[in-house]
């Protein structure tokens, strides 16, 4: 094993040196539990980019504690409790790549923009991983070869014995899940690694790390995974795994602004840097191709859907995408996957490409990790008359180069309800676009939320100088308890406009304000003083914030003009709609929020005119419990909350409930669910 393992180090210097630079490994961790709901819906997206990014990517999944019963937590409960308080996790499921806390695994494009922002920054150490894994032990060497001097303090190795893939036939917890990749079984020798003084170029530290396998293990699907971490940051420097890695690499732009009935040929190789013989097979999957477009991959001057390769240590294999645009303004996507025949999990690497005949000088950003809510601004765009360029933030971070304030007047950036709202590569993206004089409008419940919240995942340091300096706005609560909003009289934006806040999600409202007074508040929670709309003007660039979405906004008239409105203030458009379409309001009920509930619970409802009402509640023998509304209220949406007790203040059991509203025209009626 040392014979083979000098080898190996010596193949890859060598090749490391003629390359000049080492390619990082991006470590992905996930805490996630086996009876946590959410960890179910979501598991699948971040393992659907994982396996069709490894190599990029490795991971190591810890098994948390709560919510649940969880046997993979229970057989190592010290070393999986030490790395998620390592990381001050507190939800699950949460995911880190290199260290940098994402939050939920929800949108596996982000993910994807997430691997890419570090991949692209090679390593100064090269990790080489060898173990010989039987029955009995694993017995594993793993050396540090230093390349260029490690600027990091307080280094740490961390090496992890992994089951690839640990398949139930029954759910081991509550959840539903009977599938659990990455399973970490062991750290080595502890949690805490071994403590790395430095690493400096010509260093070759080597060291030797053996464990017992334990009977619960498959040892036959066991791995083992090292990375280099600082503890000072938390930034982990570079991994390696026991398996062979590759990636797809170009020296290209995986993303172009194209022109019409043009050809275009982009290069892609793959070089083998592992000690064994890669089996490939290079598939081109069609994303998206549109009507009078044509693509082909060209492999030895011949095309390809697919073609079997095979690349001997330290070779490369060269290939080419060809399309062909048409006369039609468009985008293009492909999908090369370069997929491992020896792998039993048949992983592999892809790499993709997009390219956008841009229309119009209005770009929009789908953000909102995934959910159909950018057909909202399509509308509005519409409405408004303007053409627009739409594509996903994770395309936007390859084109972020290209894109400039001449090719595009303005951005408009749809959050909804997504997290991350921002990566730093979109933080320095926007600040970059503002300063050479762009516009942006920003909207999205809970972005101030994620940028100050500690547990937030777009919370560090540039996000916050961004939300505080080129939106001017303050951050105050991620919930204004109000759901209702109106414009602020005389604004070029939201003048008479008013809407009643929907529940597309579980709403959570933005009471945001401005920074230093430069900004202006344009959207008021009605029958308060708290504001979630800011438009500010800095003499360089103008931005419109918003602390809800337009899917939240009842009226459809008031999203089409808010968004018009904001293209006007920006000089794109000039003609705009003086007034509003006047509010016409129903008699209405809606579903009690949350239900069921406890302590308490929201109640909405709307009246079509000023009259007087009545809201009870009542148990099911028909015996009035308490009236929570009893006299006149105006025409609109009104909102009352029940904290579960009677007329007399006392709490009331728990049980069905019916809630009663009566004008004297009409009556409605609906149950509730009260649990203590």
């Amino acid at each position: 094993m040392r014979k083979m393992l000098l080898i190996f180090i010596l193949i890859v210097l060598f090749f490391s040196l003629i390359r000049g630079q080492t390619r990082r490994i991006v470590l992905m961790e996930e805490a996630t539990n086996a009876s946590c709901a959410p960890c179910a819906s979501n598991n699948p997206k971040l393992q659907a980019f994982f396996s069709t990014h490894f190599g990029g990517v490795i991971s190591v999944r810890y098994h948390a504690w709560w919510p649940g019963s969880d046997p993979m937590y229970s057989l190592n409960t010290i070393d999986n409790t030490a790395r998620i308080q390592y990381y001050g996790i507190t939800g699950v499921p949460n995911y880190l790549m290199d260290g940098t806390n994402y939050g939920v695994p929800g949108d596996p494009l982000a993910m994807v923009g997430q691997m890419w922002q570090d991949l692209v920054n090679p390593s100064p150490v090269k990790i080489l991983v060898e173990a010989n894994i039987d029955a009995d032990s694993v017995r594993t060497a793993v050396s540090l070869i230093g390349l260029q001097s490690v600027t990091q303090t307080n280094l740490h190795l961390r090496t992890a014995i992994i089951e690839r893939m640990i398949v139930y036939a029954y759910p081991p917890g509550s959840n539903g899940e009977k599938v659990f990749p990455d399973v970490m079984r062991k750290l080595l020798p502890d949690a805490n690694g071994i403590s790395i003084a430095s690493i400096n170029p010509g260093d070759t530290l080597t060291y030797q790390l053996n464990f017992a396998v334990d009977p619960a293990w498959n040892w036959q699907d066991l791995a083992v995974v090292s990375w280099l971490q600082s503890d000072a940051t938390k930034e982990v420097i570079q991994s390696n795994i026991n398996l062979p890695t590759y990636i797809i690499e170009t020296s290209d732009p995986t993303a172009d602004l194209l022109d019409f009935n043009q050809t275009y040929s982009k290069n892609f190789w793959i070089y083998n840097d592992n000690t064994d013989s890669l089996h490939l097979r290079i598939i081109a999957q069609e994303e998206y191709v549109p009507a009078q477009w044509s693509y082909s991959m060209m492999y030895n001057s011949q095309p390809y859907d697919s073609f079997d390769v095979e690349i001997a240590p330290g070779d490369s294999i060269w290939f080419q995408l060809q399309f062909q645009t048409g006369s039609n303004a468009d985008q293009i996507k492909i999908g090369i996957f370069a997929k491992n025949l020896n792998d039993p999990y048949r992983y592999g690497f892809t790499q993709n490409y997009f390219g956008i005949i841009p229309e119009g000088n209005v770009l929009f950003v789908d953000d909102d990790g995934g959910d159909p809510y950018e057909t909202n601004y399509y509308a509005a765009f519409d409405s408004a008359g303007v053409d627009y360029t739409s594509i996903s933030e994770a395309d936007l971070m390859a084109l972020a180069s290209q894109i400039s304030t001449s090719q595009f007047q303005a951005i408009f950036w749809n959050v909804s309800w997504g997290f991350p709202a921002f990566s730093p590569a979109d933080i320095t993206f926007l600040q970059n676009y503002l300063d050479n004089g762009g516009n942006l409008y920003l909207a999205g419940q809970d972005i101030g939320w994620d940028i100050f919240d500690p547990s937030g995942s777009s919370n560090f340091p540039a996000a916050q100088d961004f939300y505080h300096n080129y939106l001017d706005a303050q951050y105050v609560n991620d919930n204004a308890g109000a759901y209702q909003m109106q414009g602020v009289p005389g604004d070029p934006i939201t003048d008479g406009i008013a809407f009643n806040i929907i529940f597309p999600y579980t709403p959570y409202p933005e009471w945001i304000d401005t920074n230093t007074g430069s900004s202006i508040p344009i959207l008021q929670y009605i029958g308060g003083t708290k504001y979630g709309a800011l438009r500010y003007d800095s003499g360089t660039y103008k931005t419109v914030y918003l602390g809800v979405d337009l899917e939240q906004m009842s009226d459809t008239h008031a999203r089409n003009l808010i968004v018009k409105r904001t293209l006007a203030w920006f000089g794109i458009i000039t003609d705009i709609e003086p007034e509003p379409e006047p509010v016409v309001y129903q008699f209405n009920l809606e579903p009690n929020y949350p239900n069921p509930f406890n302590p308490s619970t929201t109640i909405r409802f709307s009246l079509p005119q000023n009259e007087k009402v009545v809201l009870s509640i009542y148990d099911l023998l028909g015996k009035k419990v308490v009236d929570l509304v009893n006299g006149n209220m105006t025409a609109g949406w009104h909102t009352v909350e029940w904290n579960g007790k009677n007329q007399a203040g006392n709490l009331v059991a728990s049980g069905v409930y019916i809630y009663r509203l009566q004008t004297g025209n009409a009556t409605l009626q609906k149950k509730m669910l009260l649990v203590r």
